[in-house]
């Protein structure tokens, strides 16, 4: 794959990529999936990537990082597209980089919307006599957790990339880094990771944080685990 990502895109580069832990140092491993973002943002023409994978992966992640370090871009939740008018936003803002959380909740007309603008680099509207259109070069970089209700013709515009799920070791790393932001120690963040990975069956570092707030001793975390579980019992199993 490496090599035929290098000849593919040979001398699209305007200049060396950043070292992916340079561009995501909030994001423990995926190294490969960092190398590719770091080199698509260097392109000299749009490159656009989808994230598939489970909640808790670090896809959100990936764009809010982007956001964080770029101001060019522009964040977008896909359920909440139609809302604040997609196409309105884009003529409005020009970003570089549009940044799609959840795209397979995108309404069709906004993903049609998109597919003209990869497709053509141009957007246009029209409400009633009045007809507008512009030429925007953007990169699109989403995430989703399913590709079943992205159209087909949207996907075959997009470089799929699959995020893995954290291992055991991963997953307690990420949750001391991010639980240190809530005061909580390292050794009390370990004992929560450990519980939520092997009692609550989770892998989602979201219900490490819930697990921390709700707790208010050591004492406290196993009855805190319990009713979670309930919850996810309730459900018919993990609510990833």
């Amino acid at each position: 794959m490496g090599n035929f990502l290098i000849k593919r895109w040979s001398g699209l580069f305007t200049r060396v990529a950043l070292g992916p832990m340079n561009t995501f140092p909030e994001i423990v491993g995926h190294e490969e999936i960092k190398q590719i973002f770091s080199n698509a943002m260097c392109s000299k023409r749009p490159v656009h990537l989808l994230l598939i994978g489970s909640p808790g992966s670090a896809k959100t992640t990936f764009l809010t990082q982007i956001m964080r370090n770029r101001k060019d871009t522009y964040f977008v939740v896909g359920s909440n597209t139609t809302k604040a008018g997609l196409v309105n936003q884009l003529f409005q803002i020009k970003p570089k980089f549009l940044l799609i959380d959840e795209l397979e909740k995108m309404n069709v007309s906004d993903q049609t919307a998109l597919l003209h603008l990869m497709e053509t680099g141009i957007i246009s509207e029209t409400k009633i006599n009045k007809t507008r259109q512009t030429e925007l070069s953007s990169w699109v970089f989403a995430t989703a957790n399913t590709c079943v209700r992205i159209i087909p013709a949207l996907l075959s515009r997009l470089v799929i990339l699959e995020v893995p799920s954290y291992n055991i070791e991963e997953f307690l790393k990420i949750a001391v880094n991010r639980l240190a932001r809530e005061n909580v120690g390292k050794d009390i963040a370990r004992i929560i990771a450990q519980k939520v990975w092997y009692d609550l069956g989770s892998r989602d570092v979201r219900d490490v944080i819930k697990v921390a707030r709700l707790s208010n001793s050591v004492e406290e975390i196993p009855f805190v685990i319990r009713m979670l579980n309930r919850k996810y019992n309730v459900d018919g199993g993990n609510n990833n």
